[in-house]
């Protein structure tokens, strides 16, 4: 299943970008998802790793990610190491004076038709979480800079 969302926020690209390539301040706009820095292992650029726990419903679904594209201040993209198959990726586009914010997961459920029933039921709630998840991404974005030191 593929799941895509888009907003614009009244912000340039490098302010924005400052929120979505750093998964330490996930916490701050990501709905129902945690992000936990790997020990031992980089938490920004090409090759970070990070698990994470995304909620569906009643469910909570755990995975080891890692950044696979990272190019400043447009785009990143993960894949996931161990836990449910998935990918992500945020784009950012300047749409001047306000940035184009797109996230895009992709996910599927191991096992049959069972697996595809799941996915179907899931993509409306993971869907929901996106938009709110922009919602709050720009509300962040709105009320000031992040706070680096907080967020590492």
């Amino acid at each position: 299943m593929r799941v895509e969302e888009s907003i614009r926020i009244a912000a340039p690209r490098e302010e924005v970008w400052r929120f979505v390539s750093n998964p330490g301040c996930y916490s701050q706009f990501m709905v129902n998802s945690t992000w936990a820095p790997v020990e031992g292992e980089p938490t920004s650029g090409l090759r970070a790793r990070w698990n994470i726990e995304i909620g569906v419903g009643s469910i909570n679904l755990a995975s080891l990610v890692e950044f696979v594209e990272w190019d400043p201040p447009h785009e990143l993209a993960w894949v996931n190491i161990t836990g449910i198959d998935q990918r992500g990726r945020w784009i950012l586009r300047d749409c001047h004076p306000e940035t184009e914010v797109t996230i895009r997961v992709s996910y599927q459920v191991p096992g049959g038709v069972l697996a595809l029933v799941a996915s179907q039921f899931g993509k409306p709630l993971i869907g929901r979480d996106l938009r709110r998840s922009l919602e709050a991404l720009r509300e962040a974005v709105r009320n000031g800079p992040i706070d680096d030191a907080a967020a590492a």
